[in-house]
């Protein structure tokens, strides 16, 4: 993998950039997985990443209103070059056997805090997982160290590398907002308010 990393070098975002995330969706503290697929488009991304197309929903709000019916309910959209599939508690987008084939040809990345505070950042290229970690803990699989081109990524967006410390200098541990800074700063895909709140998000079901 490229240890440059992806995305305009100005603009480079640090987890308090997405502070708003949680403040305007406080329910994502419950569970949030957030998938990147590049050049795709959302309603092939639902199709790969769930067993029923449910028609769509306008914003997030929207998605997750629609998992009081739907619990395995997952929106898609786009932003530029890439789609941006979004769920309040599907796994899909942590599935080896879905993400694999969906990254032929192209790249995946995903980043996850479920609800019970596990967290986790991968990224597949063309049928292959080639990088994963923990954001909070800091550590790849198991006692594995974090992948060494990840390391200064953690840094650019304010994050301490070293797993024995809190992630942040107030001693915060803000790893939704990390890895959504992570992935605008490696993507170059940008989620703003803008976008979560009016985005059409072609929704679908993993159950």
């Amino acid at each position: 993998m490229n240890d440059v990393p992806k995305g305009p070098e100005s603009g480079r975002k640090t987890y308090r950039d997405f502070e708003w995330v949680a403040r305007d969706y406080p329910w994502v503290m419950n569970g949030l997985f957030v998938t990147y697929v590049k050049d795709s488009d959302p309603a092939t991304v639902i199709e790969a990443m769930t067993v029923e197309i449910l028609g769509a929903e306008s914003g997030l709000t929207g998605v997750n209103e629609r998992g009081w019916e739907e619990f395995a309910i997952i929106g898609a959209a786009s932003v530029d070059d890439w789609t941006i599939a979004i769920a309040p508690s599907s796994i899909a987008g942590v599935s080896d056997e879905l993400m694999r084939p969906l990254s032929l040809g192209r790249e995946v990345v995903t980043h996850y805090r479920d609800v019970n505070g596990g967290s986790g950042f991968y990224v597949w290229e063309d049928g292959e997982r080639t990088a994963y970690f923990d954001p909070l803990l800091r550590c790849g699989f198991g006692l594995d160290p974090m992948p060494a081109q990840w390391v200064p990524r953690l840094a650019e967006v304010g994050v301490n590398p070293d797993g024995e410390e809190p992630m942040t200098e107030d001693s915060g541990f803000p790893v939704i907002e990390a890895s959504l800074a992570l992935a605008a700063n490696y993507t170059g895909a940008r989620i703003t308010p803008e976008f979560l709140s009016s985005a059409t998000f072609i929704v679908g079901s993993a159950d």
